[in-house]
């Protein structure tokens, strides 16, 4: 309602106030009576930021009054009102006009009615009006209301007000009493409905409590009527233009469906009570965004009522909100200047599935010092440093504090524009103290309740790591040097230009790689080269290595490239043999092909076997219509690919349809259908979603309906999961 309220305040407030207006009058018949003009026939008056067209005008010079009637439009700074008569007053910015509408270009909205009249500019009457943002004679939806006052920083109150769908009434309130103020008011938001076979029938009624000039706060109390009474709160403030935050809690205090069975979940049944947590702060050097859920199966289950879902996925762990396995909650704080930078964060991670498998590391805190490239007085050499402290906590099995630091130096040698030699050195160094007792995980007792899976401890312990890695941790502190020695040599060669400005550009390179340990054999299987690997960033290993490529463009004569196209290949020093071959491709002739190819080849079994590729297309049209096409092969563990299309049938209506294919498994692992309406002020989506079974989890199919409002949010979404013995 209280945007509502914001429309029409807009809508009659479209011209600001101004000194005594100069008008020009154009009618077929114009008459003059001492500072009085009446016009008839095709009447058009026109000043600074107002037009007025009628049949019939009279206006006033002296009291700058204006009387008008038959097909009157007014057309003013920001809008324009019609109607059958019109009195307007041009200095004090009155209006009154009878069977007519308010259209403001802005937001935009449409305001009709019986009668609309607004006093100066802070007090409005209204009779059968009715408002909606959907432009049209037939608006898609309205909400309308016998009488409407409102008062400007006052309250106001509307009698009979409707809610209708094409004209026809959905919801009816006998009496509203609201505030008609510019400032953000307490007070009861719309309800929101919905029905889903996980919860039942969902009502709630959001609770909008102001606590300030920038924080409010949201309580909603939703009834699900297969579950319970589940409330959400959340908490918004701004402290400047850049930096906002904010809180969210969900809670389920009692589950009524406790204890029964929920497929393919990770404790089995469904827990008496949920709870969701989320707090963030974005902007300014201190950031943070915590994730935190009571159980496992929090997704599993009905999931969030979140309005964004997307926030729960995490592009490291997943593709989709149904196979979310970790929750990664992160903080930092930066500060930079000068050349110089410092970070100290934190990282904690959930995990949300039935195995520990050490996700659950924690990072509390990391603190990392650098410096950008920074060229060394009277010489032409720069350099780089950085500093990297972290401490890595499980609850699982350890403590450790972890460090490392490094110095790089380079010398630019260029001899433009034929060629650019870089030779670069730097030095590592990283250590790593453990603080707890790793032997504890050695004893017989242990491992004999692991292997036994006590209920107990399954989960306790991450056994599996320790067992697949014999020897790991015996000491309480590891410490290594390691080096790297790089050397790029590349130029650039163009050619003439030919047809319509086209030229092509070569850029060959060659680049030498060693990096080593001070030190040691590098046999896994030594005590002396082991260093615990804690963290994926932990994994080094000895390289020595040459990379030849040779990359080739053709461009337009804005620069713009047409077509790319690399290959490379990299020799390993320390096994003396070439790796595979590397060919990239990239096609954009036009801005409606674009196509894509990656190809390694080489090697095995024969020299020019193809060990991988990916390929990608994509083509439009200029209605919009879009098809695109991948394959993705691996000769070890992939053959799939996948197609899908985005066609616009008629005006408003699309269909879309999508599927992936796996030609190990022979099946298809994914597919969706979809039919989409978008209309000027609402929009229909209705879908079908296929996931294929995974162990016990039974095929599952999705069909679902949602439909938005502009202006209202989605207002109305039926959701229906069967499983594949279900569909016929």
């Amino acid at each position: 309602m209280r945007r509502i309220l914001v429309f029409l305040l807009s809508a009659f407030l479209i011209a600001a106030p101004c000194m005594a207006e100069v008008l020009d009058v154009e009618a077929e018949n114009v008459q003059k009576r001492g500072e009085r003009v009446e016009a008839h026939g095709n009447v058009i008056i026109s000043g600074q930021d107002i037009t007025l067209k009628a049949n019939y005008v009279v206006y006033d010079a002296v009291t700058e009054d204006i009387w008008a009637s038959g097909n009157v439009l007014l057309k003013e700074k920001g809008g324009e009102i019609t109607a059958e008569s019109l009195y307007y007053n041009v200095k004090r910015k009155d209006v009154r006009l009878e069977n007519g509408s308010i259209f403001v270009y802005a937001e935009p909205v449409i305001i009709s009615g019986k009668s609309i009249t607004r006093y100066g500019e802070d007090e409005f009457e209204g009779e059968e009006i009715e408002f909606t943002p959907c432009l049209g004679d037939k608006p898609s939806w309205s909400i309308a209301a016998g009488s409407f006052r409102a008062p400007l920083e006052k309250y106001g109150n509307a009698s009979h007000a409707r809610f209708q769908i094409r004209g026809f009434p959905l919801f009816y309130v006998p009496y509203l009493y609201f505030p008609v103020k510019l400032q953000r008011q307490s007070g009861l938001l719309l309800p929101s409905f919905s029905n889903s076979t996980d919860y039942g029938y969902r009502a709630g009624v959001p609770l909008y409590l102001v606590l300030g000039r920038s924080a409010d706060a949201t309580i909603t109390p939703v009834n699900l009527s297969s579950r319970g009474l589940l409330v959400t709160g959340e908490f918004r403030y701004r402290l400047s233009e850049q930096e906002e935050g904010g809180l969210y809690l969900e809670n389920l205090t009692s589950d009524k469906k406790d204890g029964e069975e929920l497929p393919g979940s990770v404790l089995g049944t469904i827990p008496d009570s949920r709870w969701l947590f989320r707090a963030y702060q974005t902007g300014g050097n201190l950031n943070w965004d915590i994730k935190l859920v009571s159980n496992p199966d929090y997704f599993r289950d009905i999931g969030s009522f979140y309005t964004d879902s997307l926030i729960w996925r995490d592009i490291y762990t997943t593709e989709a909100d149904d196979d979310l396995e970790e929750l990664v909650s992160r903080a930092q704080w930066n500060i930079a200047g000068k050349g110089f930078a410092a970070n100290v964060s934190g990282r904690w991670t959930q995990d949300l599935t039935a195995r520990n498998d050490g996700r659950t590391l924690q990072e509390l805190p990391r603190i990392t010092l650098r410096t950008s490239q920074q060229k060394i007085p009277h010489t032409p050499v720069f350099v780089t440093s950085g500093l990297n402290s972290v401490h890595v906590y499980s609850l699982d099995w350890l403590q450790a504090l972890k460090n490392d630091a490094q110095v790089g130096l380079s010398l630019p040698l260029s001899y433009f524009p034929y060629f650019t030699l870089m030779p670069s050195f730097t030095q590592y160094y990283r250590d790593a103290h453990i603080m707890d007792n790793p032997d504890l995980f050695q004893s017989d007792s242990i491992r004999g309740l692991w292997e036994s899976r006590d209920s107990s401890l399954a989960g306790l312990y991450n056994y599996d790591f320790f067992a697949d890695n014999p020897g790991i941790l015996e000491n309480d502190t590891y410490r290594e040097l390691w080096q790297r020695r790089d050397i790029s040599l590349n130029t650039t060669l163009y050619s003439r230009r030919f047809l319509n400005g086209l030229y092509h550009q070569v850029v060959p390179s060659l680049t030498w790689t060693h990096f080593s340990r001070v030190g040691g054999n590098y046999d896994p299987g030594d005590a002396d080269d082991l260093f615990p690997e804690l963290l994926p960033e932990d994994d080094w290993n000895k390289e020595f290595t040459m990379r030849v490529a040779i990359e080739n463009y053709i461009r337009n004569s804005s620069g713009r490239s047409l077509a790319d196209f690399s290959l490379s290949r990299v020799y390993d020093y320390l096994i003396r043999e070439w790796d595979y071959y590397e060919a990239n491709i990239v096609l954009q002739p036009a801005p409606w092909f674009t196509a894509r190819h990656l190809n390694r080849f080489g090697k095995d079994p024969h020299p020019y076997a193809t060990s991988e590729h990916w390929s990608q297309v994509s083509v439009r049209d200029w209605r919009d219509d879009e098809f695109y096409a991948a394959e993705e092969y691996n000769k070890i563990d992939t053959k799939s690919a996948l197609a899908g299309m985005k066609i616009n049938l008629v005006r408003g209506l699309s269909a879309r349809f999508e599927f992936k294919y796996d030609f190990l498994d022979d099946r298809f692992e994914n597919s969706r259908q979809a039919l989409i309406y978008t209309a000027q002020c609402w929009s229909v989506e209705f879908y079908r979603e296929v996931e294929p079974s995974e162990d016990t989890i039974p095929r599952e199919t999705t069909i679902g309906v949602t439909a938005n409002l502009l202006g209202l949010g989605q207002v109305v979404r039926t959701k229906r999961s069967v499983t594949g013995s279900d569909v016929q």
